[in-house]
């Protein structure tokens, strides 16, 4: 056994034998911002603002719906940036392409919180749906201003510098189908 492993079994057995019993205070527990609407909300103003195309009116702009839950899905984790780099340098040819697509497509395809946000956001008319695109709402400059408090107040810094990086990544059909 690894000394990490005896070290753990045996605070265990000390907390057993203590009698100790685990306090929980609700008051102090914080949710985690993945779960926070405005926090998505914003994450996915940065991504659309980045990666949205403008549309052929020029006045709305759109991005396929599975490029940007992609997109989002890895700006709020970050540590699956080089796994997506290294799926994308693979390609078609490589066994890494299959095994770790399905790792990063399985939690993915989960984020029901995304499905949530953008069904919101076209509720609210910031965004709408057009086939297998979303497209900017009549309501969609609310999403710019909000990219320009963050840009003007130098908020998520992290977050920005993580869809900068995804720029430099090619996401293919490839790496995108099925969703």
């Amino acid at each position: 056994m690894s000394e990490k492993l005896q070290t753990i079994h045996q605070l265990a057995a000390l907390l057993q034998d203590g009698r100790a019993e685990p306090v929980i205070v609700p008051s102090r527990l914080a949710p985690s911002a993945i779960y926070d609407v405005e926090y998505r909300t914003a994450i996915v103003s940065l991504v659309f603002e980045r990666f949205a195309k403008p549309t052929a009116s020029d006045v709305a702009r759109r991005m396929s719906s599975a490029r940007l839950k992609l997109l989002q899905f890895i700006t709020l984790r970050p540590w699956l940036l080089s796994v997506v780099r290294q799926w994308s340098e693979a390609g078609k040819q490589s066994g890494f392409a299959f095994s770790h697509s399905l790792r990063i497509r399985r939690g993915f395809l989960s984020d029901s919180a995304h499905d949530d946000v953008i069904n919101y956001l076209i509720a609210c008319g910031r965004l709408k749906r057009f086939e297998t695109q979303i497209v900017s709402g009549t309501g969609g400059g609310a999403l710019t201003k909000i990219v320009e408090s963050i840009r003007e107040h130098d908020l998520f810094s992290s977050e920005r510098g993580v869809i900068e990086l995804l720029a430099e990544i090619k996401i293919t059909n490839e790496m995108l189908e099925g969703w």
